[in-house]
């Protein structure tokens, strides 16, 4: 489209200068035979003519038409001086002075107005620019907030919201946090360094089961946790629980030794064991804490007895 425009612009610019010259033969022609009565209407086509060669050619057709109209006054003050003309023509010479003036005013005008739309252009695209950036900034603050650092994985805050937001719809499901059994062993005989690589593998095995069918997060060192709508049966958490209890049992390698671990899992429902997610979490937090002292390596609901 801008290429369009040039090639249009340039014929604008070609054509008038065509006619300029045209009407500027004319016009001497007229002064030649001392005819003088149409001299007023050529000079003031002339003078338009210089003016959309400014408008539409901007700095080339301003150059344009200061030549021509410098050479049209010259061609006149030369006629007069040699007698091709009468002194009717010195007219002609104040009209080209103002055209000159004219189209000087007009280029200006349109150079200041191409500058303040440049600079408006320029920070209308940094606002947008430091706008792009903020966003990344608020983009990446909110993933630093709610992302655990260590396995990517959402953290207790991002927990929480998935919790209140479950709430508030109001309709049933189900917490459950587990914890592994005896991980202080392991990070207090081969170091915290193989402890954290075996956390980041459980972490994942514990994403990819969880995907596209149940929010999960990360919600302590070794604490997991997850949510399932709807309303649960006792078997259908078992058997989630034997799931999760292969899925975390089955051995990493790191160095030549092969670790397996065990869970614990703590149990609690909305709205049965808590109306407001921190009281869902106590509950699931006591079921858990149940299944610790209870042998380990299990599944316990909560109840308001063992709570007691």
């Amino acid at each position: 489209m801008k290429e369009k425009n040039k090639v249009l612009n340039i014929a604008v610019l070609v054509v008038c200068v065509i006619l300029f010259i045209v009407l500027f033969k004319i016009q001497g022609q007229f002064a030649r035979n001392g005819q003088q009565a149409l001299n007023g209407i050529i000079a003031e086509l002339q003078v338009l003519l210089s003016t959309i060669i400014v408008v539409t050619n901007h700095k080339r057709g301003f150059i344009t038409a200061l030549i021509l109209n410098f050479l049209n006054i010259a061609m006149v003050l030369r006629n007069v001086i040699t007698g091709r003309a009468s002194g009717a023509s010195l007219p002609a010479i104040a009209i080209g002075l103002v055209t000159i003036v004219i189209i000087i005013v007009i280029y200006t005008y349109m150079t200041r107005s191409e500058k303040m739309h440049a600079d408006l252009t320029a920070s209308y695209n940094q606002l947008i620019e430091s706008n792009r950036l903020m966003q990344e900034k608020d983009a990446a603050l909110t993933k630093l907030a709610y992302t655990d650092r260590m396995t990517g994985l959402p953290n207790s805050a991002a927990f929480n919201e998935k919790l209140q937001d479950r709430v508030n719809a109001g309709a049933p499901f189900t917490v459950i946090y587990m914890d592994a059994d005896s991980f202080k062993q392991i990070n207090d005989t081969f170091g915290h360094a193989v402890g954290d690589t075996l956390i980041k593998a459980y972490a994942e095995r514990f994403e990819k089961y969880c995907a596209g069918h149940f929010d999960c997060a990360k919600v302590g060192g070794d604490e997991f946790a997850l949510i399932l709508d709807g309303i649960r049966t006792e078997g259908e958490l078992y058997n989630m629980s034997e799931e999760l209890r292969t899925l975390f049992g089955e051995p990493i390698n790191i160095d030549g030794t092969n670790f397996s671990i065990t869970m614990s899992y703590g149990v609690s429902s909305f709205p049965n064991d808590g109306a407001a997610p921190d009281q869902l979490i106590n509950a699931a937090d006591t079921a858990l804490y149940n299944a610790k002292i209870g042998g380990k390596n299990r599944l316990t609901f909560f109840s308001e007895q063992t709570a007691q």
